[in-house]
C-alpha cells in the first residue's frame, strides 16, 4: 500500500512539474499563507525588512534569481533541511507541502513571472461579436446576446 501510495505521488509531482505554474493560483496563496504575516504590508509586524507581498520585495537582494532557484534565497529557505533555518519557522505552526515547494522552484525556473491582481489592472473593452442581424442590435450587449442566440438557430423576441 504504502508503494503504491509513492509511486502515485511521485507521479503526479512528475505530471505537476511538466506544466506551467500559475502565479494567481498556485504561488500568490501559499505566499499569502505562509509569508505575509511575517513579510507582508504590515510594517509593523515585518521582519528583516523583507516585503513578499510586492513584486520589488521579492526581486530585491536575491531573495529570488529569476530562473535560477538554487540562488533563490526564498526557495533555500523554504526548501531547507535544517528546521532552525526553514521557512516558515516552526513557531509559525505553517508549513508547506513538498508539492508547494517544488511548484515554487518550477515557478522560478519558469522566470518566476509576476502577475498583477486582477484589482489593479486597468479593464479592457471585450470586441464586439460578429451577427448576422445588425438591425435589432441597438446596444453592445444586443450583440453579445445574438451571438449566443444566432448559432442555435433563434432570434429575439421582438
Amino acid at each position: 500500500m504504502r508503494l503504491s501510495w509513492l509511486v502515485l505521488s511521485l507521479a503526479a509531482v512528475g505530471v505537476l512539474q511538466a506544466q506551467k505554474v500559475d502565479f494567481q493560483r498556485e504561488i500568490r496563496p501559499v505566499l499569502s499563507d505562509n509569508c505575509f504575516q511575517c513579510h507582508g504590508p504590515d510594517q509593523g509586524t515585518r521582519m528583516a525588512g523583507l516585503r513578499l507581498d510586492l513584486k520589488d520585495g521579492l526581486l530585491a537582494s536575491g531573495v529570488i534569481v529569476s530562473g535560477k532557484p538554487a540562488e533563490s534565497k526564498l526557495y533555500q529557505r523554504i526548501a531547507e533541511t535544517d528546521e532552525a533555518r526553514r521557512m516558515p519557522p516552526r513557531y509559525s505552526h505553517k508549513s508547506l507541502t513538498p508539492t508547494q515547494i517544488s511548484r515554487v522552484k518550477l515557478w522560478i525556473e519558469q522566470g518566476a513571472p509576476w502577475v498583477e491582481h486582477w484589482a489593479y489592472s486597468a479593464p479592457v473593452k471585450a470586441p464586439l461579436p460578429v451577427v448576422k442581424n445588425t438591425l435589432w442590435a441597438r446596444n453592445p450587449i444586443d450583440r453579445f446576446v445574438l451571438a449566443k442566440l444566432e448559432p442555435l438557430g433563434l432570434e429575439p423576441a421582438l
